[in-house]
């Protein structure tokens, strides 16, 4: 399958979108090559981390329900933990080289 460039962008807040082009420089982006089914896969992981990064339901139905939202936090973690390796598995040259230099700021 070819492979295409794709831009997983970090707009306002903390959502993030997958773009097939590189639309705001003064955004984070990060840039993957990717085939159809990978495409998917993380338009798909996008999607969970975006959902479940401010659920305003909680707010109102359990606003103290601190079990809960230490549950939700965890799952959370769990996705985005993974939704950034797989942008880096995917991720172009530019991209491993940015984690890469994060990592060894640690």
């Amino acid at each position: 399958m070819d492979k295409k460039l794709f831009y997983v962008t970090w707009k306002t807040g903390s959502e993030l979108e997958l773009m097939p082009v590189n639309v705001d420089s003064r955004t984070i982006q990060y840039e993957v090559e990717v085939d159809e089914k990978e495409q998917h896969k993380l338009e798909h992981l996008i999607l969970a981390v975006n959902k479940k990064d401010v659920m305003q339901e909680h707010i109102f139905v359990r606003p103290f329900d601190e079990t809960a939202d230490d549950m939700d936090k965890e799952q959370l973690k769990g996705e985005v933990s993974e939704l950034f390796q797989l942008i880096y598995e995917l991720g172009t040259e530019k991209t491993k080289k940015y984690f890469d230099d994060m990592r060894e700021q640690e």
